[in-house]
């Protein structure tokens, strides 16, 4: 092991964690002399990996960091990631699991492990689901800024699919913020009758939601402790492919 290498490393987890320190505070917490982690800082510094705020003279992580971890996600592939860990939860459940993604105000079914059963009700990829009334959908916005949501639901078309569909946007945002504190949508035969689903979000490396994973299936089957079981196999899969993602906080 290179040391010094080890020790820089160390220095931008120490940074990503406690936000900006001090060369004192570094210091401390590696348990080296000072000089040496002002001179690993300093090479750091130079390629932009860490910045001096100049009014703490503290130090924090550079943009060359944030450069990093644009590149990494563009090299990411979601579906490879997710395709083994919800495969696992397919065969866990005996129920069909597919994987969302947001892109321009819209959720998609870009993956799916299909379950042979003849209670499973799988989607197709591809199809585009309503970001007022699936669960999969619902799960991605609500996890959007406030001003993104305003924006989004400005001059929304909430087309009613049953009568358990919300059409307002007092509704829908009532209901996005009751997502957030549960971590869990679920569409009650809000997209069609006879049909409840559930979704858990999955987060990025900047904390970000653009993806969600969710299971289907008819409302009789899906109740009270199944529900449940359903609920915390989905956010157990969706923290270990958020953790794939470079996701710190799962």
């Amino acid at each position: 092991m290179v040391q010094s290498l080890d020790r820089g490393l160390r220095i931008l987890e120490i940074l990503s964690e406690n936000g900006e320190m001090s060369i004192t505070e570094l210091t401390d917490i590696l348990k080296v002399d000072k000089s040496t982690v002002s001179r690993l800082v300093e090479t750091l510094r130079s390629h932009d990996m860490v910045q001096l705020n100049k009014q703490t003279k503290k130090y924090r992580l550079g943009l060359r960091i944030l450069h990093l971890g644009t590149a990494m996600e563009k090299n990411l592939n979601i579906i490879e990631i997710a395709r083994p860990i919800i495969r696992s939860v397919s065969e866990k459940l005996e129920q069909s699991v597919h994987l969302c993604a947001y892109n321009n105000t819209m959720a998609y079914v870009i993956d799916q492990v299909v379950y042979n059963a003849m209670y499973s009700l799988s989607a197709t990829i591809g199809m585009i689901e309503p970001m007022h009334a699936s669960s999969v959908g619902k799960c991605i916005i609500a996890y959007r800024r406030e001003d993104i949501i305003a924006q989004m639901l400005e001059n929304y078309d909430y087309v009613k699919y049953t009568d358990q569909t919300i059409t307002d946007k007092e509704g829908l945002i009532a209901e996005l913020q009751k997502i957030k504190e549960q971590g869990y949508a679920v569409d009650d035969e809000e997209v069609a009758v006879g049909v409840r689903c559930v979704a858990v979000p999955i987060f990025s490396s900047r904390n970000q939601v653009r993806y969600s994973i969710g299971i289907s299936g008819p409302v009789g089957l899906m109740t009270g402790e199944k529900m449940q079981l359903y609920i915390s196999c989905l956010k157990s899969a969706a923290k270990k492919i958020s953790r794939e993602l470079g996701h710190q906080h799962s």
